[in-house]
């Protein structure tokens, strides 16, 4: 039989696992700002850093004009008072973050050699969803790939996936991250109630 961890010790080593993160690399946790920044670089090359809000209102003021003509309206507007200057971070290497995902695929890896191995089948390892699917191991699989799509269109809507909402924005005290852990774990609850009231 597995002995887990009770839960204030689980919790406390998520914790250190953020903080430690942010130590060593100065960067919140969020698996989803990997992928992204993956498939960004995949896309258009390598990134560069992120304008400040000067050169953002000089590269806008550039481009209305060369898309408009004359004086651009941004002129007008009243110049934003100013604030400290705080350094954005460069972006990491790719591969820094194949590093940090072949990290966590390595550490599942690990966990479960160290459980004794594991058995892996080609099924959900649920008593309700069989009920729902059947036997199918292709019904069983779209299911899965389903699951995905909308957990990447979650993320990209909610700025950030469970682990960056849920153990680093909300350590912050960050409202939107409030808001997304809230959802998320509703959504949960809800349905997995209306899955057992259905199937069971």
């Amino acid at each position: 039989m597995i002995a887990f961890w009770p839960f204030w010790m689980g919790g406390l080593a998520l914790a250190g696992v953020a903080l430690l993160h942010w130590f060593l690399v100065r960067r919140m946790m969020g698996v989803s700002g990997r992928f992204t920044a993956l498939v960004d670089r995949a896309r258009h090359g390598r990134m560069e850093p992120r304008l400040d809000d000067a050169e953002l209102l000089e590269a806008m003021e550039a481009a209305t004009i060369e898309a408009f003509g004359g004086r651009s309206p941004l002129l007008a507007l009243p110049t934003p008072r100013s604030k400290p200057v705080v350094p954005r971070p460069t972006p990491l290497p790719t591969v820094a973050h194949l590093v940090f995902l072949a990290g966590l695929a390595g550490g599942g890896l690990g966990s479960v050699l160290l459980a004794g191995g594991a058995a892996p089948v080609l099924a959900l390892r649920s008593e309700l969803l069989p009920k729902l699917l059947g036997a199918s191991v292709w019904g069983q699989a779209g299911l899965l790939f389903a699951g995905g799509v909308l957990v990447g269109f979650g993320t990209r809507m909610a700025g950030g996936c469970t682990s960056g909402h849920g153990l680093c924005g909300t350590s912050r005290f960050q409202v939107g991250s409030f808001a997304a852990t809230a959802a998320f774990f509703g959504a949960g609850i809800a349905t997995s109630f209306v899955l057992e009231a259905l199937l069971s």
